[in-house]
C-alpha cells in the first residue's frame, strides 16, 4: 500500500516550496492524522497526531468532499470539536484531500495566520482550491511514479532504455558501493558522462556510505533522505529516493534515484505562474486610451525594460502588470507578485531578499528565499511602490543597479535575473520633491512609464464593463437575471467611480446577490451609489463646448506648460488670472490628475 510517508521529505520539500509565494503556512496530513510536513508555525507541528474531530478526519470520511473552507476558526461549524478552538493561532483555512488510485490518503491544507492573510484567503478561495487540486496531483503523480519506478529498477539490466526514460537521476551501486549504471538524467542533472562508470559513489557524493543507509532503511527497504552534490563548478541539494538491491535475499547493491531541489522549487513557481496567467484580451475596455494603453505595451513586453504603471486605485494596474509578463520572453518562468504597502517595515527585507537559517529569532530552518530569487529568470512586480519606506528604497536600488541580493543573517551575493515592473497611485514626482522618495530609484523604475486612466475618464468602457460583469455573476450565482433598468443604468453610468473597475465589479456583485427580480433595479444598490453626490452627467453631442469645459481645458494646459509642484501651480493660478486656492479648488472639482499631467507633459516634451 502506497502512502505519503513514503515521499514524507519531497513532501515538505513541496510545502517549502509553495508557501513562499502563496504567502501562506501549509500542512499535510496523512489518512492516520499524523503531520508528516509544515512551514512556518505549523513546522512545530511535524509528528503529532490530531484526533478524530480533526478537519482531515472529516475530509477523509467523505469521499465526496471536494475541499474544506474555515473562513473563521472562532466561528466555524468545522472547528467545534476542536480541543483548542480558543487558542488556536490559525484564522481562516483551505483544506484540499490528497487522493490515490480513488482512495483519500490525506489533506493539504493552507492556512491564514492574521487578518490580512485571512482576508486574501477568503476572496481568493476558489483559486486557491484550484491550485491545492494541482499540487495535490503533483504529489499523488510522484507516488505513481516511484511505485512504477521499483517496477523498473528491478529489470534495470534487461530494459536500461525505460531507466534512461524517467525523468528521476537514477545511479546503481553494486554492493561494493562501485557504479554500475547512470541513467540519461542523472547525466544531466550532475552534469557527468559514463566515465563515472566502476568508480566508488563517494566519488559523487562524498557523504554516502552504503552501511550506514542500510541501518537507517525502513521496512520496504528504502530511504528518503537528502544528498548534498559538490563538484568544482556545481553544487546542489538532492532529494533521494535510495532502495536496496537484494539477490537471493543477499545484500547486491542500491539504487539511487534523485531530483535537484530546486526543481521542485521552479514546479512550484510554474504551477504558480500556469494559475496567474492574465493576457491583454483579458483587459476588456475599448476606449481610445485603454486600447493604446494595450498596443503599447505589448510592444515593450519583449523587452527587459522596467515599466512603472501608475493610475488609481481599482484601475486595473496588477492586471496590465500579469499581460506584460505573459506577453514577454520570461512568461514560463514566475510572475512574482509582492504589495509594497502590505508588508510590515521591519519584515521587508526579509521578504523580498530572504533570510539564512538562525538569521533571527523564528527564522526556518534551511532559511527562506526571498521574492527575488523566487522571480529568477521571470518578473517580479513591486506594487504600491510608493510606500517603501525611504531607507528601504536605497537597497532596492543597489539590487537594481548590481543584480545581485543577499539574504538576511547572509555573507554571499547571489546573482538574480529579474524584470521589474513597478505600480503606485501615488504622484512620485512630488514624492521626490519633498523627499519621500529617492530621485535616482525614481528615474531607474520611470524607464518606461505608463498611466492608466480611471473609469470615469472612459466613460464607454462603463457600458460594456457592466454587461460582462453582469452576465459573469449571474452565471456564477446562477441567477435569471436580462439586464438593467434604465433608470439603474443611468444611476450607474452617472457615478464617478473613485474605485474604478475594483468598485464596479464589486457593486455588480452585490446587486446580483439582491436582486429578485429579471432585471437589476436601483434599489439593488449599495447606498453609495444611490445617495451619490459626486456624480457627472454624460456631456451631448454639442460641438459647442460648455464653460466648465473650457475651463477644465485651460486648467489642464496651464499644468502641462508650469507643471504639477506646488511653485509650478502657483505660476499656473497666475497665468489663468486666479488665485491658487481657486486652482486648487477647480482642480479637486474636475478631478485632474497630476500624475497624468506630468506623464503626458514629459511624453510631448520627448516628441517635440
Amino acid at each position: 500500500m502506497v502512502n505519503l510517508r513514503d515521499v514524507e521529505e519531497f513532501i515538505q520539500q513541496v510545502a517549502e516550496a509553495f508557501a513562499p509565494v502563496l504567502d501562506y503556512e501549509v500542512a499535510v496530513i496523512d489518512d492516520a492524522l499524523e503531520v508528516l510536513a509544515g512551514t512556518g508555525r505549523y513546522q512545530e507541528e511535524i509528528n503529532t497526531q490530531y484526533g478524530p474531530g480533526s478537519m482531515t478526519r472529516k475530509l477523509i470520511s467523505d469521499p465526496d468532499q471536494k475541499a474544506l473552507v474555515v473562513e473563521d476558526s472562532k466561528s466555524s461549524d468545522l472547528c467545534e470539536e476542536c480541543d483548542d478552538r480558543e487558542s488556536c493561532p490559525v484564522w481562516a483555512v483551505i483544506m484540499c484531500p490528497i487522493v490515490y488510485s480513488s482512495e483519500v490518503i490525506g489533506s493539504l491544507s493552507l492556512m491564514a495566520f492574521n487578518q490580512e492573510q485571512q482576508k486574501n484567503l477568503i476572496s481568493n478561495r476558489l483559486k486557491l482550491i484550484t491550485f491545492l487540486r494541482k499540487v495535490a496531483e503533483f504529489i499523488t503523480n510522484t507516488l505513481g511514479e516511484k511505485a512504477m519506478k521499483s517496477q523498473v529498477i528491478v529489470m534495470a539490466n534487461k530494459f536500461k532504455a525505460v531507466i534512461n526514460s524517467v525523468h528521476e537521476g537514477i545511479i546503481a551501486i553494486n554492493d561494493q558501493q562501485q557504479i554500475t549504471h547512470i541513467n540519461q538524467s542523472a547525466k544531466e542533472i550532475l552534469k557527468i558522462g559514463k566515465e563515472q562508470i566502476g568508480k566508488d559513489i563517494s566519488i559523487l557524493f562524498s557523504d554516502f556510505d552504503l552501511d550506514e543507509v542500510l541501518n537507517n532503511m525502513n521496512e520496504g527497504n528504502y530511504l528518503e533522505t537528502r544528498i548534498k552534490y559538490r563538484q568544482e563548478n556545481k553544487k546542489m541539494t538532492l532529494i533521494s529516493n535510495i532502495t536496496l538491491i537484494e539477490n537471493d535475499n543477499k545484500r547486491a547493491g542500491a539504487t539511487i534515484s534523485f531530483r535537484e531541489l530546486d526543481e521542485i522549487k521552479k514546479l512550484a513557481n510554474k504551477i504558480i505562474a500556469k494559475d496567474n496567467q492574465f493576457t491583454f484580451d483579458n483587459i476588456k475596455g475599448t476606449s481610445e486610451e485603454i486600447t493604446k494603453i494595450k498596443d503599447d505595451m505589448q510592444r515593450v513586453a519583449h523587452t527587459d525594460s522596467t515599466v512603472l504603471i501608475r493610475g488609481e486605485s481599482g484601475t486595473g494596474k496588477s492586471m496590465f502588470a500579469k499581460a506584460i509578463h505573459e506577453e514577454s520572453d520570461r512568461r514560463d518562468e514566475s510572475f512574482i507578485e509582492v504589495n509594497c504597502a502590505a508588508i510590515p517595515e521591519s519584515l521587508l527585507e526579509s521578504e523580498l531578499f530572504g533570510y539564512e537559517e538562525g538569521a533571527f529569532t523564528g527564522a526556518k530552518k534551511g532559511g527562506k528565499p526571498g521574492k527575488f530569487e523566487l522571480a529568477h529568470k521571470g518578473t517580479i512586480f513591486l506594487d504600491e511602490i510608493g510606500d517603501m519606506p525611504t531607507h528601504f528604497q536605497v537597497k532596492l536600488l543597489k539590487v537594481i543597479e548590481t543584480k545581485k541580493i543577499e539574504r538576511v543573517g547572509g555573507v554571499e551575493s547571489t546573482d538574480v535575473d529579474v524584470r521589474i515592473l513597478a505600480a503606485t497611485h501615488h504622484n512620485l514626482e512630488e514624492m521626490v520633491q519633498e523627499g519621500d522618495f529617492r530621485k535616482d530609484l525614481f528615474y531607474r523604475l520611470n524607464v518606461i512609464p505608463f498611466y492608466i486612466p480611471p473609469l470615469r475618464k472612459r466613460k464607454e468602457d462603463i457600458t460594456l464593463l457592466l454587461h460582462l460583469f453582469l452576465k459573469e455573476y449571474t452565471q456564477t450565482l446562477q441567477k435569471d437575471i436580462i439586464d438593467f433598468t434604465k433608470t439603474a443604468k443611468k444611476e450607474l453610468l452617472n457615478y464617478s467611480w473613485p474605485g474604478n473597475v475594483r468598485e464596479l465589479e464589486n457593486t455588480i456583485e452585490y446587486a446580483v446577490n439582491l436582486e429578485t427580480s429579471n432585471y437589476i433595479t436601483k434599489e439593488s444598490f449599495p447606498d453609495r451609489i444611490i445617495e451619490n453626490e459626486t456624480s457627472f452627467e454624460f456631456e451631448d453631442n454639442s460641438i459647442i463646448p460648455t464653460i466648465s469645459e473650457l475651463e477644465q481645458k485651460a486648467i489642464i494646459e496651464a499644468l502641462k506648460e508650469f507643471g504639477t509642484s506646488g511653485k509650478a501651480k502657483k505660476r499656473a493660478a497666475k497665468a489663468l488670472g486666479i488665485s491658487r486656492a481657486t486652482l486648487y479648488r477647480k482642480i479637486k472639482k474636475f478631478d485632474i490628475d497630476s500624475t497624468h499631467i506630468d506623464i503626458e507633459a514629459k511624453q510631448i516634451k520627448e516628441l517635440s
